[in-house]
């Protein structure tokens, strides 16, 4: 086995269509992704009886996390108006997750918590979208 590189990976946006299935629609330009990191909450257990004076503590509720995505910026572009429009109106959507050309799609429920813009005088242009994930679903079916 051999590592692989990034190269290819993608973020696509559901939304529900008219027939009630999700509608994908990719995000272009995108560049480095850091997968979410779910944290797994602690829940204190501690009792009077506690072994040895210690504290104990058990697995609570695990946290999705945050999907921040970097991109190249594009005016009036089909991406640049899709995250502008779901930011705005807050509403739950798919995200679809693909790490390399050959990863599984992870999907989560969320929304678009922010979405910025920059313009530098010498630079290119980028964007960068955050989206609070509620839970992961399965991705089966969810490309096509």
């Amino acid at each position: 086995m051999t590592g692989r590189i990034g190269y290819g990976s993608t973020v696509r946006i559901g939304r529900l269509g008219t027939n009630g299935a999700p509608a994908f629609i990719k995000l272009d330009l995108v560049g480095d992704l850091e997968a979410p990191d779910e944290q797994v909450d602690e829940v204190e257990t501690t009792h009077m009886e506690s072994p040895g004076r210690r504290k104990q503590f058990i697995a609570g509720l695990i946290d999705s996390g945050e999907l921040t995505v970097p991109m190249n910026y594009v005016p009036r572009s089909a991406t640049h108006a899709l995250l502008t429009e779901i930011k705005a109106t807050g509403e739950e959507v798919l995200i679809e997750l693909t790490l390399g050309v050959d990863g599984e799609p992870e999907t989560f429920t969320g929304f678009a918590k922010g979405y910025r813009r920059t313009a530098p005088i010498a630079g290119k242009m980028t964007a960068e979208a955050v989206f609070r994930l509620n839970s992961q679903v399965e991705s089966e079916g969810a490309g096509e």
